[in-house]
């Protein structure tokens, strides 16, 4: 039945159990406790999964909570072969992470309150969401056989890790599955998707360098489909549009600093706007590959600005923040930012809106159904997610926190509309900082890590300049 031989052992001694080096989730005693209810409730509907070598490769805290309710056992999946420790990280956080609704599916019910397998003839998929983590889902059962479950209820609906059974479907092998009565699902699928802990995610740097976040840069000004018409522009930037645009003259200087596929300042260009840009991991278009000659590019072209007519008036950073893939970089990012910016400058800035983005997943207008993934912020607010094959760093910020950090970097700080998906804010009056700390900004900024280790070292001339031009900005007198 299952080519690559996982083993389903319904009672593993939890003696036996060895803990995973590493596990992403750290858990508070009020959520221990809930854990310990929803055991006692529905005891374990969910098998922990088990390295070859006896490795609890997910289901720490469930183990901890049954230890502590004086159980002996527990029901394991124990797959067949040793894996690296990048894989038993995947099956840890996939192993949450399908914990959704996102997808409708149905399949053939066992009875109540047992283990059995469900035939993959037997599944239905009515719709089919949470393509991203069903490839992850897909590219682990590939690799190491159905290591996952699911929840049914006695009507035939998927109410627990429906994006598992869809891959079943789709890859056609069974799956083990928990059949619970219909009344008792709504309570089973609440106390198991609640809030089980703080997520720790140092355990993936190896999986997510920092040039992966070229994928998750957004399209702007670009049409949502070939049968849209002409004036009918679906993706447009909220900073833009509404921060920058309303005001903006052809007399301005602006550089548009990490601006992804570059489509404002090329669209304003057009229109005889003095925009530049700026992106390190601009892509070759229609490609994954970078584009290194066209990145050098830019920063020259910004060199040349820069020695030929000063500090810019207009600095924008549209969502680059949301994408840095740690408080250094973020640090970085806002320091390079801040010199970029002339003594009477403004700064206009949108990232990732946490209450917003809460609010929305959690509505009824939500067409994903994936609210699950917030659940699995960190200690900063920065969630990971499998995008087009690969692991994402995505940061939230709330109005307090991001007027705080502004703060350290602009005198004046102006949130704009935070109740929409996009905190925006535009910042005046660059804050001073010692010399040094901006040199190590620029070197990093403007000479981004690449894959293979590479970098182009093609920096040095706009570090240069820009270390002269804030020494100057920020030893003028107050009011010049």
């Amino acid at each position: 039945m299952n080519p690559l031989d996982v083993r389903f052992d319904p009672a593993y001694p939890l003696s036996d159990l060895r803990p995973a080096d590493y596990n992403p989730r750290r858990l508070s005693e009020a959520s221990f406790v809930r854990l310990q209810g929803s055991l006692r409730r529905h005891g374990v509907v969910k098998p922990v999964i088990l390295n070859a070598d006896g490795t609890l490769v997910a289901g720490h805290q469930r183990t901890k909570g049954l230890k502590a309710l004086g159980h002996e056992t527990v029901p394991a999946m124990i797959l067949p072969q040793k894996v690296r420790l990048q894989d038993e990280i995947k099956f840890n956080l996939l192993h949450n992470r399908v914990e959704t609704e996102s997808s409708v599916v149905y399949a053939e019910a066992g009875p109540i309150g047992q283990w059995c397998w469900i035939p993959w003839q037997t599944i239905e998929v009515v719709a089919s969401r949470n393509i991203p983590f069903q490839q992850a889902i897909g590219f682990m059962t590939a690799g190491h056989g159905p290591w996952g479950s699911v929840v049914i209820d006695d009507q035939g609906r998927v109410v627990l890790n429906a994006e598992y059974a869809a891959v079943a479907k789709a890859q056609r092998f069974d799956v083990l599955a928990w059949t619970v009565a219909s009344f008792d699902a709504g309570q089973l699928v609440e106390d198991l998707t609640g809030e089980y802990g703080v997520y720790d995610w140092t355990g993936l740097e190896e999986q997510a360098p920092v040039w992966n976040q070229h994928i998750v840069q957004p399209n702007r000004l670009r049409e949502h489909s070939s049968k849209a018409k002409a004036d009918q522009v679906r993706y447009k930037s909220e900073t833009w549009e509404q921060l920058v645009l309303p005001w903006l003259t052809t007399s301005h200087r602006v550089v548009d600093f990490g601006a992804g596929h570059g489509d404002y300042a090329r669209h304003l260009r057009a229109q005889g706007y003095q925009v530049q840009d700026y992106e390190p991991y601009r892509t070759l278009k229609g490609k994954y590959s970078l584009d290194i000659r066209g990145i050098v590019g830019m920063i020259r072209t910004i060199e040349r600005d820069l020695r030929e007519r000063g500090l810019y008036e207009v600095v924008v950073l549209d969502s680059v923040i949301n994408a840095t893939t740690s408080l250094e970089y973020q640090h970085w990012v806002l320091l390079t930012v801040n010199a970029l910016c002339a003594e009477n400058g403004s700064v206009a800035i949108g990232t990732r809106n946490l209450h917003r983005e809460q609010a929305y997943e959690n509505s009824e207008h939500s067409i994903s159904r994936d609210a699950e993934r917030l659940k699995f912020l960190d200690s900063e607010n920065v969630d990971m997610r499998f995008v087009r094959g690969k692991w994402q760093r995505i940061r939230f910020h709330t109005p307090e926190s991001l007027r705080g950090l502004l703060s350290r970097y602009f005198e004046e700080v102006e949130l704009s509309d935070a109740t929409r998906a996009t905190l925006k804010a535009v910042c005046r009056k660059p804050r001073a900082f010692p010399v040094e700390e901006y040199r190590e900004a620029f070197l990093n900024e403007f000479n981004m890590p690449y894959p293979n280790e590479y970098r182009h070292d093609r920096h040095l001339g706009i570090v240069e300049i820009l270390i002269e031009l804030i020494k100057e900005r920020n030893t003028q007198p107050e009011g010049e």
